[in-house]
């Protein structure tokens, strides 16, 4: 047993922290310079509708405008997470905040999919019910609770690196961040619950839609509607599925559940790519964005009328 104990101790992280600095640079650059412009424009774009079509789509475009600037939070923490994971941290401040920073940011992103999943769910099945929950300032207040329960789960960040001296950001937890009273509400708060509401209204949002297919004229705007559901949803997955399952190993690494130098190896090996690969996530976010629009557009479109309607209106007009 203490000869296992002393080879886990020496195993060696040094040949995946040398790769991952290399899929570091070949990921988080261009997902930095792509991010960036991709949030911009749809804040922007969002923040357009949301002037000019006051207050038709005022509830949906918050919550865009909210997940926007929480991809735009995580983009611009890229940077700092690149370079302060390779070198020893200046001080434990500045360390606690770009992790707070980054987690903050993808948590608040799987919590506001989360909502919007709901919130379109709610108005699919029970268009009438909810319409009164829908406005513009209930909205801004979930998001706004959003804001502050992710900053205030973001408290055992601060004990992240507990007493340990040396250490780079992002790496060298203490042993208390791996507890199963950290780890446990984390994943089941953070991912599995998020996961199950959504996995749920998205699945029974599309059963909806493709059953009303043949019964309603506005067949063009639910195919939009039903590819933005199906986008959010591939995204939320690809993005936070393989983050998660990356952190439920380490957890078994850090309590000796798995103590193979190799397997240890691999498994920190696999979590950074998840963790790196997840951060794509502030832009596969644009295909829901480009749905959405999409979708707009097409009812906006739809409620417009026509140009015989238009030349009718003039002449009886004229008319009169």
């Amino acid at each position: 047993m203490s000869q296992q104990l002393n080879r886990s101790r020496s195993c060696s992280f040094s040949d995946v922290d040398e790769l991952m600095g290399t899929v570091q640079l070949a990921v988080h650059i261009p997902t930095f310079l792509l991010g960036l412009l991709l949030n911009v424009l749809a804040i922007r774009g969002f923040s357009t509708f949301l002037k000019k079509r006051w207050p038709n789509y005022a509830a949906t475009s918050i919550y865009m405008i909210n997940l926007a600037v929480f991809d735009l939070l995580l983009v611009l923490s890229l940077p700092f997470k690149m370079a302060m994971s390779n070198v020893w941290a200046p001080h434990p401040s500045v360390c606690t905040f770009v992790e707070c920073v980054y987690f903050v940011s993808m948590y608040g992103s799987v919590f506001t999919i989360c909502f919007i999943s709901l919130d379109r769910f709610l108005v699919i099945r029970y268009p009438f019910l909810v319409s009164h929950l829908r406005s513009p300032r209930k909205i801004f207040g979930i998001c706004c609770t959003i804001w502050v329960l992710v900053w205030a789960g973001s408290t055992p960040i601060y004990s992240f690196h507990g007493k340990v001296e040396k250490y780079t950001c992002f790496h060298n937890m203490s042993d208390g961040t791996w507890s199963p009273q950290v780890f446990f509400p984390l994943e089941v708060f953070g991912f599995l619950l998020p996961l199950g509401v959504m996995g749920f209204c998205s699945s029974r949002s599309i059963h909806i839609l493709v059953r009303r297919q043949g019964l309603t004229e506005d067949c063009v705007q639910q195919k939009a509607c039903i590819w933005t559901i199906a986008a959010s949803l591939a995204v939320f997955v690809v993005s936070f599925l393989p983050v998660h399952l990356g952190f439920f190993l380490q957890f078994l690494v850090r309590n000796g559940f798995i103590v193979e130098c190799r397997a240890k190896q691999n498994i920190s090996l696999f979590l950074q790519l998840s963790m790196c690969f997840s951060n794509i996530n502030c832009c596969l976010d644009v295909f829901c964005y480009y749905f959405v629009i999409k979708e707009f557009r097409t009812d906006i479109m739809a409620h417009q009328p026509s140009r015989v309607q238009l030349v009718r209106q003039d002449t009886m007009t004229s008319r009169i």
